[in-house]
C-alpha cells in the first residue's frame, strides 16, 4: 500500500530553533504550504499519522494519489490505528471493520457485539449533525443498536467505540476482543482519549463526561454552552480542546478540569480543534473555509489560513520526532495539503524549562572532593532558589540569541519629573534607563546606542523580555545601566508544577551513588571472569521527573536508567552480540546489564517496588547498518509480534516477527534485542513480579556499520515513587 513519506530535513538544535522562530514573521511566513497531492475525487474526510495518509470521498477510502484501500462504497468513519498498520472503518448499523492499509481489501477483524440479552435494551437518544448521522439516529429509533463514533489511544494498544446504548467499549488491538463496558448516561458523539491512558473524554450533547480510564469511573462532568461537536488532547495530555456549536473553543486543564480560556471571538462554524505538538498553539477549522491558529499564551490569533473555495473538512499538526519537523495537513475540496509549520514560533518556556532542569540536576550532586559542610553551605532550599533563577536568565538569554540587533530601537519619551529616559523596540517590551536631564539630549539617535551584556527573562506570554542591559551612547561613551533583576522578588519554588524537594532530589543524587557501586561490582566480577573489558561501558543514572495523577494530584516519578555501548568494534562480536545475534544470552555486555537491574532492584531499589506499584519499562534496542542477506532464524523464544507497536527514532510504527517471518531487516533484529531484555526481566527480577508493568519498545538503527552500534538501553518509570508533603 502506498504511504507518503515525509521529505528529509536537516534535524534542529536550540540554536536552529531560534533563528527560524526569530526571523518567522519578518522574512518567512509562520506556516506555509509545503506539498499538495491533488486527487480526481471530492474529499469529504481524512486521516493520517506520521507516514501514512488516507481519505474518503462519497463514502469510498483511498490513500494519496487515489488508490483504492477497500472496495466499498457505504463508509462515514475512518481512524487510523496511530502505528498506521490499518484503519478502523464505520459504515451506518453494520459492524466496526478492520482493513490493512498495506494489503487492499484485507479484513482483519469484524467487532461483532455476541452478548446476550441485547435485544431486550433500549437505545439513548443522540443527535448526529449530516445525512448520515440522520440516517445513524433513524436506524436508533427503530432500535437497532449502532455503533456512533470511534477513536484509538495514542499508544495503539487501545481502541474505543461509543454505540447507542450509552456505553463506551473498550477493546484491545491485538485481537479486538471488548475489555471492558463503561455505561454513560448519553450515547458519546465525540471521542477522544488521552495520551498518557489517564482520561476517555465523551462528548454527549451540551457536556463532556471524563472517564478515569484504568478504573473505568466517571472522573467529572462538565456542562458546556453549546452541543460538543470536537475535542482533542494535548500531546502531553495537560489540556483539552473542545469546540462547540455555539462557535465557541475552549480549552481545559485536565488537573482540576476548569475552563482556563474561552474564544468566542472567532466566529463562524467550528470544527476540527487540533494542538500544535509542544502544546502552545491550538487551530480550528472555520466555516469549512478558513483554519485559524490561536496562540495559547496570548490567547490571540496568531495565523489564518483562507480557503475561499472552500470544502475544509479537517486540519491537524503533527511531527516527525526524528527531526523535530513539525506539520498540518488539511484539504480542499480535490487536494490534501500538507504545511510547513515550523515558522511558528517555538514553545520556548518548554525548551528553557528542559534545560534548567537538566542544570539543576546536575548542581545539585555533590561534586568530587566536596565535604558534607560544603555541599551544605552550598546546596540548600535558598541557593537552590537563586541558582535555578540564574539557570532560568541563563538559557533563555541563550534561547533569545542577538535579538535586539533586528529590534530597530528607538529612543522615546523623557520624564524629566523622573529622570527617566523610554528605550522602545519593536517587539521586546521598553525599557526606561535613569538619564540626568543635562544628557537626555545626548540621546538622539539610537543608530549611536550599543547595548553590552544583554539578560534576558520569559514573560507568562512566552515572550523574551529585557532583565539586565548596559546601554552605552557611543557619542558621550557614557554607560547606563537597566536592571531589573535586582528589582525582581524570587517566586517560591514550591508555586512551580515542576518543583521538587531538595531533599528528594538529594536522596536520587546518593543513590545514584549506590547504583554506580553496583555497576562497579557487576563490572569488576564480569572482568574478572573475562567475560567483559573495559571496552564494555556501562552507564547508570537516576532523576526525579514531576507528573500529575489522573485524579490531578502532584506526584514524584522515579527515573532510573542503564545503558551500555562496546566502545571498541573489536571486542563487539566477543562482548556484545554477535553480528545478526539476538540472544540475550550471546551478549556478556547484556548480561552484565542484567545482572545490575536484578541486584538493584532486589536491593536497594526495592523498596520502591512495592505490590501493585506502577512501573513503565521503556527499553531501545539497536542494530547497525550491516545488512541482513537473506533470513535470520527465529525460534519464538521472545514470543511472536503481528503488527506489534513500536517507537522508530521516536515515531509511533508497527512491526512483525513471527516464526515463519524470520528476521529480515535491522529493525526486527533491534527488537528482538529489546525484546530479550523483557524476557529477562520478567523472568528473573523477583521485585517486578507483583507490580504493575507496561513495556515500551523504541529500536534505534544506526548509519554505519559496526559492533560499536548494538547497544541496550533500559529505562523504569516508577510511578508515584516518593510521598509528596
Amino acid at each position: 500500500m502506498n504511504e507518503m513519506r515525509l521529505w528529509n530535513t536537516p534535524a534542529k538544535g536550540i540554536a536552529m530553533l531560534f533563528v527560524g522562530a526569530l526571523f518567522c514573521g519578518q522574512v518567512m511566513a509562520q506556516v506555509e504550504v509545503k506539498r499538495s497531492f491533488p486527487s480526481g475525487k471530492r474529499i469529504t474526510a481524512f486521516d493520517n499519522t506520521t507516514f501514512c495518509t488516507a481519505f474518503l470521498s462519497d463514502g469510498s477510502l483511498f490513500t494519496l494519489r487515489d488508490i483504492p484501500v477497500v472496495d466499498l462504497r457505504d463508509i462515514d468513519q475512518i481512524v487510523f490505528n496511530p502505528t498506521g498498520s490499518s484503519l478502523a472503518l464505520r459504515r451506518g448499523k453494520k459492524d466496526i471493520c478492520i482493513y490493512s492499509f498495506r494489503d487492499r481489501n484485507k479484513k482483519l477483524f469484524e467487532l461483532k457485539d455476541k452478548r446476550k440479552g441485547l435485544k431486550d435494551r433500549r437505545n439513548l437518544e443522540f443527535v448526529l449533525p449530516g445525512e448520515a448521522g440522520a440516517e445513524l439516529m433513524k436506524d436508533a429509533s427503530k432500535g437497532d443498536i449502532v455503533s456512533i463514533t470511534m477513536c484509538y489511544g495514542a499508544d495503539a494498544r487501545n481502541f474505543i467505540v461509543s454505540n447507542s446504548l450509552g456505553e463506551i467499549i473498550v477493546y484491545d488491538t491485538k485481537e479486538y476482543l471488548p475489555q471492558a463496558y463503561i455505561q454513560g448516561k448519553a450515547p458519546a458523539t465525540v471521542l477522544a482519549m488521552s495520551s498518557n491512558n489517564y482520561f476517555i473524554a465523551a462528548g454527549t450533547g451540551k457536556n463532556i463526561d471524563v472517564w478515569n480510564f484504568q478504573t473505568k469511573q466517571l472522573r467529572t462532568s462538565i456542562p458546556m454552552t453549546g452541543m460538543v461537536t470536537g475535542m482533542e488532547f494535548s500531546a502531553d495530555a495537560s489540556q483539552l480542546a473542545v469546540v462547540t456549536d455555539d462557535s465557541r473553543l475552549t480549552i481545559l486543564d485536565t488537573k482540576n478540569w476548569d475552563k482556563v480560556d474561552i474564544f468566542d471571538k472567532i466566529g463562524g462554524k467550528l470544527s476540527c480543534p487540533s494542538f500544535h505538538p509542544e502544546g502552545k498553539y491550538v487551530s480550528v477549522v472555520k466555516d469549512d473555509n478558513a483554519i485559524v491558529i490561536m496562540n495559547l499564551k496570548n490567547s490571540a490569533v496568531e495565523q489564518t489560513l483562507d480557503e475561499a473555495v472552500g470544502g475544509v473538512a479537517g486540519n491537524r499538526f503533527f511531527i516527525n520526532k526524528q527531526n523535530s519537523d513539525v506539520f498540518m495537513i488539511s484539504n480542499r475540496q480535490k487536494d490534501l495539503v500538507f504545511w510547513d509549520a515550523n515558522g511558528l514560533n517555538p514553545f520556548f518556556g518548554k525548551l528553557m524549562s528542559k534545560e534548567v532542569d537538566a542544570k539543576m540536576n546536575e548542581w545539585v550532586k555533590m561534586m568530587q572532593g566536596e565535604s558534607m559542610e560544603d555541599y551544605a553551605i552550598r546546596v540548600n532550599d535558598e541557593t537552590r532558589l537563586k541558582q535555578q533563577q540564574l539557570f532560568a536568565q541563563e538559557v533563555a538569554t541563550e534561547l533569545a540569541g542577538d535579538r535586539i540587533s533586528i529590534e530597530n530601537p528607538f529612543v522615546g519619551d523623557y520624564d524629566a519629573s523622573k529622570s527617566m529616559l523610554n528605550i522602545g523596540f519593536h517587539s521586546l517590551p521598553s525599557i526606561s534607563l535613569e538619564v540626568p536631564a543635562d544628557e537626555a539630549g545626548d540621546f538622539k539617535d539610537s543608530k549611536n546606542l550599543k547595548f553590552d551584556n544583554v539578560v534576558y527573562v520569559l514573560n507568562d506570554k512566552d515572550e523574551f523580555e529585557l532583565a539586565y542591559v548596559e546601554v552605552r551612547n557611543e557619542t558621550t561613551n557614557k554607560v547606563y545601566i537597566y536592571d531589573n533583576i535586582g528589582r525582581t522578588k524570587l517566586t517560591a519554588l514550591e508555586a512551580d508544577d515542576n518543583f521538587v524537594p531538595l531533599e528528594v532530589m538529594q536522596q536520587a543524587s546518593r543513590e545514584e551513588i549506590q547504583l554506580k557501586e553496583i555497576k562497579e561490582a557487576v563490572i569488576e566480577e564480569k572482568k574478572q571472569d573475562k567475560l567483559i573489558t573495559e571496552n564494555t561501558q556501562i552507564d547508570v543514572k537516576t532523576e526525579v521527573v514531576p507528573g500529575v495523577d489522573a485524579d490531578g494530584n502532584k506526584i514524584l516519578n522515579y527515573k532510573v536508567g542503564y545503558q551500555y555501548e562496546v566502545i571498541n568494534k573489536e571486542f563487539s562480536a566477543k562482548e556484545d552480540f554477535p553480528s545478526g545475534g539476538y540472544n540475550i544470552e550471546r551478549s556478556n555486555a547484556a548480561m552484565s546489564l542484567m545482572k545490575i537491574i536484578k541486584n538493584a532492584f532486589e536491593g536497594d531499589f526495592a523498596k520502591y517496588l512495592s505490590e501493585g506499584k506502577q512501573v513503565k519499562v521503556i527499553i531501545t534496542g539497536s542494530a547497525d547498518a550491516s545488512p541482513i542477506r537473506g533470513r535470520i532464524a527465529y525460534g519464538g523464544q521472545y514470543g511472536e509480534y503481528t503488527d506489534e507497536p513500536y517507537y522508530k527514532d521516536g515515531n509511533l510504527d508497527n512491526i512483525t516477527v513471527t516464526k515463519a517471518s524470520g528476521i529480515t531487516s535491522n529493525e526486527q533484529l533491534a527488537l528482538m534485542r529489546a525484546a530479550g531484555v523483557k524476557n529477562y526481566i520478567e523472568k528473573n527480577v523477583a521485585t517486578l513480579e507483583n507490580t504493575r508493568n507496561e513495556y515500551e519498545y523504541h529500536v534505534e538503527v544506526a548509519k554505519e556499520r559496526g559492533g560499536e552500534f548494538r547497544k541496550i538501553n533500559v529505562e523504569f518509570v516508577i510511578m508515584d515513587a516518593f510521598p509528596v508533603k
